[in-house]
């Protein structure tokens, strides 16, 4: 969605959850629902997973070998 993709471009520039919030004006709630669906789709595990998928580090397969 255009929030989750918002939301993944302040993750990717290092943001925290309560800065992303304040950013787009929602709730940290709104925004760790955001991130979890973004969790889904990337198929990492976590925040860090993330970034560096979205930062063009690692691939989603990549980060999910490592996990296990």
């Amino acid at each position: 969605s255009d929030r989750e993709r918002a939301v993944a471009g302040l993750l990717g520039r290092g943001l925290s959850n309560k800065a992303i919030g304040r950013a787009m004006r929602v709730s940290d709630n709104t925004v760790k629902f955001h991130l979890k669906n973004i969790y889904a789709k990337l198929g990492v595990g976590t925040r860090r997973e993330a970034a560096q998928v979205l930062a063009g580090e690692a691939s989603p397969e990549s980060t999910s070998a490592r996990r296990g």
